[in-house]
């Protein structure tokens, strides 16, 4: 196998573990380790280390190894008060420039994000998911908005890995379903207030249950 393979493989690896909770907020992972059980030289997983770094999921310390990241309730906070802000902007941005093609999208989002929970695909239920947040940015045409969003939803979702618990609680439990259809349908009928408070109300119920799971085994 080729480095770029094996630097792939690591990173879905490792990935697939944290989401799993096998490996848990603020434990090490060590390049040694990885590489015994992975059966793969250090090169490729050091990319891979890089690669999660980036997306929030590890910590690099130097001269101590790579952690398992382990985000604080105000960086959580702000992260998500932030996400409201930009998100309603964006909003405010497209509610009148969307066309029905665009909710005929969103529909299809929607539809895919709920086969996503009901196959239990934490991937591409977060990749579902971050597309439906930045799809009025998207729509709007301002793409530094959009990147910030992006970027934030990406740092998001590695609190979502690290607390959610995607894998047992059941559909008809799950918010972010309900609360995302509620901001389209708002976005349908043009209303920007109706849109802006279930935008609100959507990152403030997230927020919320995200805080009281500090715990991997709540």
């Amino acid at each position: 196998m080729n480095k770029k393979k094996n630097e792939e493989i690591a990173y879905e690896k490792i990935k697939r573990a944290i989401m799993l909770k096998r490996l848990v907020a603020g434990q090490r992972v060590t390049e040694d380790w990885v590489s015994n059980e992975l059966e793969m030289s250090r090169t490729p997983i050091r990319a891979a280390f890089t690669k999660l770094e980036n997306e929030g999921l590890i910590e690099l310390v130097p001269h101590r190894g790579a952690f398992v990241c382990s985000p604080s309730d105000k960086e959580l906070e702000d992260v998500f008060n932030l996400r409201i802000v930009l998100e309603s902007y964006a909003a405010e941005l497209a509610v009148h420039q969307m066309t029905s093609e665009h909710f005929q999208e969103m529909d299809r989002l929607l539809e895919e994000e709920v086969k996503a929970y009901e196959d239990k695909d934490y991937e591409d239920f977060l990749r579902i998911n971050a597309l439906i947040h930045a799809y009025p940015a998207q729509v709007a045409g301002n793409r530094f908005l959009l990147q910030e969003i992006q970027r934030l939803n990406q740092w998001s979702d590695c609190y979502l890995i690290l607390r959610d618990n995607f894998y047992t609680t059941p559909m008809d439990e799950v918010l972010s379903v309900p609360e995302h259809l509620e901001v389209v349908e708002a976005l349908k009928k043009r209303d920007l207030a109706a849109s802006k408070k279930a935008i609100e109300a959507h990152m403030l119920s997230t927020l919320t249950d995200l805080a009281e799971r500090t715990s991997i085994f709540n």
